[in-house]
């Protein structure tokens, strides 16, 4: 059940991005500690336009493992429940398990996030830049547009790239 006073109170008071803060920071399972990874990318917005975090997202998904993860979420969601830490009963948190960070495609910054992967012990750290044929140009020209036009407020008025870096925890 929502609580629309609750909701319209947090809508009102924080941006999607600090929601997804939230959530990356109550989260801690196998090499993963979300405050740590918060407080690194709050330490250093220079690095990053945006981040999200979620399950997997595949471009190419034939066996439906994309889905399967939204699935999981939508579960876990629906049946969270805020408990006491003294209670025998923990419900799963929001069961993401990978951080997407959408930022400018220069060598220094993409550089510095994948040192920030080594430090957050992800499994697995990946850069698409939209070269490889699994996204193809589509995504190139996607990521261009949207940060040319995103950033600035201004469309079109800087030509600049963008990359989105993967980490991943098993």
């Amino acid at each position: 059940m929502l609580d629309l006073t609750k909701v319209q109170s947090i809508a009102q008071s924080y941006s999607p991005q600090e929601l997804f803060a939230a959530l990356v920071w109550q989260r801690r399972f196998n090499q993963f500690d979300g405050e740590e990874v918060i407080t690194d990318l709050s330490q250093r917005p220079d690095l990053w336009v945006s981040f999200l975090f979620t399950k997997p997202i595949f471009a190419a998904d034939p066996d439906g493992l994309s889905f399967g993860g939204v699935i999981d979420t939508l579960i876990a969601m629906a049946n969270y429940r805020p408990m006491p830490e003294t209670s025998i009963i923990h419900f799963v948190a929001y069961p993401a398990d990978t951080l997407y960070v959408l930022t400018e495609n220069r060598d220094t910054t993409v550089s510095q996030l994948l040192d920030l992967g080594k430090k957050w012990r992800a499994d697995s750290v990946d850069v698409c830049d939209g070269t490889s044929e699994e996204y193809g140009l589509r995504l190139k020209r996607r990521l261009l547009t949207r940060l040319m036009d995103a950033l600035d407020g201004e469309p079109g008025t800087q030509v600049r790239d963008a990359v989105v870096i993967s980490y991943w925890w098993d």
